[in-house]
């Protein structure tokens, strides 16, 4: 008969034919306990062995025969008691004996073999309860915790001396059970701060003088690892890159102050014999990638430095490394997959700092991640497709539009099967999530393209795009909703969202949300497909060319002097910016904590209660749909842009290098940061001088080059010149009233363009005058004007001057709006795709070959040379590439603050916007501008 689970210890049946229970309590049949019998031992040991803090010998020694009892029991019947009062007093006399070890460095042989005894116990109650919450009320106790902590805290003392190698093992060993039962916990216990002690004293392991020496002496070829190796270069990275503690930012900063200068010195000793590599070392620096990995978001201080962009090249190496990458295996079991994948993911964390992402674009590195995008490993993939989509340039996608559109394909693919695995259950849905958001924020990072926003609606994605962000997650679904945000710039995209009811409601509810991002991503999108009376008013209010009147003694009042359009990513440097231009007296509206971007509402009011707006530019900005917003709104708004490029090396492309035509813009880049902010008050200052100017006449790189010739003083008289002839003249209406809110022109290349899309073009662009002399050309046509008058710019000037005089009486071609029109057009047929350009040459030099008898001697055609940069497929196998950082060029000559002359392979022009093939501009702009001035005096007179 079973005794009751309820019992007195006098009514217990004898056991192993002991007849004196009280004088032989530990004798003990452990062959053949049951749960009972196990309760009795616990209980009677619990009585007579009470929790002593000054031991005896004889404690210690009795104490460690029931450990050893308890040690012998069997798994089926020590798991039935998961948590017993008896196990306090173990857990007290290893935080003691651990603290005795701390502070004199030394224990007893029987100490030491009782604090193995009892970890062995713990290790074993761990590792056979399933559910470990229900061992929480014992284990995780502070005081044991912070004894573990302090003993690894100053592990470099302690193991200064080799007789105590004993009294390290079971530190070891006491850490995996920690680290063990943390692994096991649901992820919402894992989120408490309990171990908080011991996460800090595994990061003083990590930055420790015995880290670095372990590291150091791993032999590349090695087969095994010391135990001291293993916990130093696998346990501890491994528990610390694991934690979820609220409290690890104040760690982790600590961390990297010390370790960034080392990690890239680590690697850089074994990175030379990297094809020798075995298990251990690769092991290691998987480790070690995992650490770096975990600090996400706290690379900022160290960007601009050395250590971490050597440490890139480092990852870039590994990644690259043939005898890596040919043992990829689908399920990530072999060592050289996990190193692969902890290396990409390393990269995807570094490209959300803007810094790293621009020496990452600077590595020209792209054939690296089509490479690994055709590897078996899922997870490999997905982070590859990051990778391309934060590193593909402009260029590369225009030159190869079907890889391209195979990409996105892919893309796609996958989000379908993993939106349809979400509704399956499946013990995997964490990590399905997380392939998700990988798949979204690709997505979210190529849809800054143009053509990858036409290539969505050719492949008829947009639906799945609408359907499924339904059963994301919150990151996952604004991710989607910002990519549905920028692709609703495009009309033939915003029209199908629009017309999609369902779609609409589920806007308009997601804007009552408490999660801030979803929220705005939502408001965002609804704003860009509402007919808003505020759009209908801007209709009315377009501005009237009409120079007659005296609008130049009438000063326009404004609430604010500049709104500040910036990217959160940027805020560092744009506060700056706001501080000294708030000193220098302006009114500036600025959202300081503009994460997600400014309400659509609030930013609407600022942009139109501001004289300017300042477009703070960079790879985040171009990026983010909140401030394509911005800029596109000021644009409509004919308010005063004034860009400024914020982040060293970025060139405006897509629809921010369309939005700003040939504006002037400073480079901060390049520029002293005082010199900067003092060119932004000169060209503000310039510009109320010149109300009519609006960044017309010229553009360029600002720069405060010691040679730089002052050239506003010989621009202005011909720009007052021009003024008082705009104000003696007035275009017919049909010219200087538009609507282009829903112009198409901004999404199509030049050589596409309708007419009606070149006048929408050129309403914009305030090329008003070349309007009746275009209104029937089409974007090819455009492009043939552009050339011939490429060829003799003052003879082609005349006739164009003379057609617009007869055609309207009296009224003349503004020589500015001449040069501008030749500078916007050479911006756009820079920025078309290769391909069409020659096709587009090729067309032209034929049809004026056919039709030469009946132009005159002057209407020919020079051959247009354009140098070609082919790039690769976005497929295309595994090669090594060669990436060395490329130099960052500058203008040979600047000649003012607002105007650069700049060497270009194309015939002269006047553009602000350069790039590394950019060469010497023959003739002289001086000597062209002169000439202009000349042929406009004389034809005058």
């Amino acid at each position: 008969m079973q005794p009751s689970a309820k019992y007195d210890y006098c009514t217990l049946p004898r056991i192993s034919g002991k007849t004196n229970y009280q004088s032989k309590w530990i004798d003990f049949n452990i062959m053949k306990t049951n749960k009972y019998d196990l309760e009795y031992l616990l209980d009677r040991s619990a009585r007579k062995l009470r929790y002593k803090s000054k031991r005896t010998k004889e404690y210690v020694h009795k104490l460690n025969d029931v450990i050893i009892k308890l040690n012998g029991i069997t798994f089926d019947t020590l798991v039935n008691i998961p948590s017993h009062i008896f196990y306090y007093s173990i857990r007290n006399i290893i935080r003691d004996l651990l603290l005795d070890w701390h502070f004199s460095s030394e224990l007893t042989e029987e100490e030491t073999y009782l604090l193995r005894n009892s970890i062995l116990f713990f290790d074993r109650l761990v590792n056979i309860i399933n559910d470990v919450t229900k061992l929480t009320l014992w284990l995780i106790e502070p005081s044991l915790i912070n004894s573990l902590a302090d003993c690894m805290s100053d592990i470099d003392q302690l193991l200064y001396d080799n007789r105590q190698k004993q009294n390290f093992k079971q530190l070891i060993r006491l850490f995996d059970i920690f680290n063990n039962y943390y692994q096991r916990l649901p992820v919402k216990f894992q989120n408490e701060d309990g171990l908080y002690a011991l996460f800090k004293g595994t990061m003083d392991c990590l930055v420790s003088s015995k880290y670095e020496r372990a590291f150091k002496k791993l032999k590349p070829d090695a087969e095994s690892m010391t135990n001291e190796q293993k916990f130093f270069l696998i346990k501890c990275p491994s528990f610390f890159s694991s934690y979820r503690g609220s409290q690890s930012s104040k760690v982790i900063e600590q961390l990297l102050d010390t370790m960034v200068p080392r990690y890239a010195s680590l690697i850089d000793k074994h990175i030379h014999s990297i094809n020798e590599w075995k298990s251990p070392m690769i092991h290691a620096v998987h480790h070690l990638l995992l650490t770096v990995i975990y600090a996400r978001g706290y690379y900022a201080p160290y960007a601009t430095g050395q250590p971490l962009q050597w440490l890139i090249d480092h990852i870039v190496h590994i990644i690259n490394e043939p005898s890596f990458i040919t043992k990829v295996n689908e399920k990530a079991t072999n060592p050289e997959t996990l190193l692969i994948h902890s290396a990409l993911r390393t990269l995807t964390a570094f490209v959300h700092e803007p810094d790293l992402l621009v020496y990452i674009k600077q590595l020209k590195i792209t054939s690296i991640f089509r490479s690994l995008i055709l590897l078996p490993n899922e997870s490999i993939v997905l982070h590859a497709y990051v990778m391309l989509s934060y590193t593909l340039e402009e260029n590369d996608i225009k030159a190869s539009e079907k890889d391209s559109g195979r990409l996105l394909s892919k893309i796609f693919d996958s989000l379908r099967k993993k939106t349809k695995s979400l509704s399956v259950l499946n013990k995997n849905e964490e990590i399905t999530e997380r392939n998700i958001s990988l798949l979204t924020e690709a997505l979210q990072v190529l849809v800054q393209h143009d053509q990858i926003k036409t290539e969505i609606l050719k492949q008829n994605a947009l639906p799945l795009l609408v359907n499924s962000c339904q059963h994301f997650n919150d990151q996952s679904k604004r991710l989607v909703l910002e990519s549905l945000g920028s692709i609703s710039f495009d009309v033939e995209a915003a029209r199908l969202l629009r017309d999609n009811k369902q779609f609409i409601k589920s806007m308009e509810d997601m804007q009552k949300t408490t999660d801030d991002g979803i929220r705005k991503a939502a408001e965002k999108i609804v704003w860009n497909l509402q007919e808003t009376e505020r759009e209908k008013k801007l209709v009315k209010e377009k501005f009237e060319f009409d120079y007659k009147k005296e609008t130049d003694s009438k000063i326009e009042k404004y609430q604010y002097d500049i709104m500040i359009s910036y990217c959160h990513a940027d805020k560092e440097l744009v506060c700056r910016i706001y501080e000294f231009l708030s000193d220098k007296g302006f009114k500036i509206w600025f959202d300081r904590d503009n994460i997600y971007g400014p309400a659509m509402q609030s930013m609407a009011t600022a942009v139109e209660n501001a004289e300017y707006v300042i477009l703070c530019m960079s790879d985040s900005y171009k990026r983010s749909v909140y401030c394509q917003a911005e800029a596109e709104y000021a644009f409509r708004c004919k308010r005063r842009l004034l860009p400024i490029i914020v982040r060293q090396g970025y060139r405006a492309d897509g629809w921010l290098g369309i939005l700003l035509g040939s504006r002037i813009y400073i480079d901060f880049g390049r520029l002293e940061f005082k010199t900067g902010c003092e060119l932004i008050v000169k060209e503000i200052s310039l510009q109320r001088e010149n109300p009519y100017s609006n960044n017309e006449i010229t553009s360029g790189y600002m720069s405060s080059d010691e040679n730089t010739h002052d050239f506003a003083s010989d621009i202005m008289p011909l720009t007052r010149t021009l003024s008082e002839m705009m104000e003696k003249s007035r275009l017919p209406e049909e010219y200087t009233t538009r609507n282009t809110l829903k112009a198409t022109y901004r999404s199509i290349s030049i050589n596409r363009w309708t007419r009606k899309d070149v006048l929408d073009f050129l309403y914009d662009t305030n090329l008003h005058y070349m309007m009746p002399l275009c209104e029937f050309m089409t974007g090819y046509g455009l492009i043939k004007l552009f050339r011939i008058c490429q060829t003799k710019p003052n003879q082609f000037y005349c006739q164009l001057n003379e057609e617009l005089n007869a055609r309207f009486g009296g009224l003349r071609l503004p020589l500015g709006v001449f040069t501008e029109f030749l500078s916007e057009i050479d911006r756009l047929i820079d920025s078309a795709s290769i391909k069409d350009i020659e096709q587009d040459a090729f067309d032209s030099r034929a049809s004026l070959t056919s039709r030469s008898s009946s132009l005159s001697p002057t209407s020919t055609i020079i051959k247009h040379y354009i140098k070609t940069s082919r790039s690769s497929s976005l497929l295309e196998p595994l090669q090594k590439p060669d990436y060395p950082p490329p130099s960052i060029s500058s203008p040979v000559q600047t000649i003012s603050p607002t105007l650069t002359i700049i060497q270009s392979q194309h015939i002269p022009h006047v553009t602000e916007q350069t790039n590394d093939t950019t060469e010497a501009l023959t003739p002289s702009l001086f000597s062209y501008v002169e000439s202009l001035q000349a042929t406009f005096s004389t034809r005058s007179k």
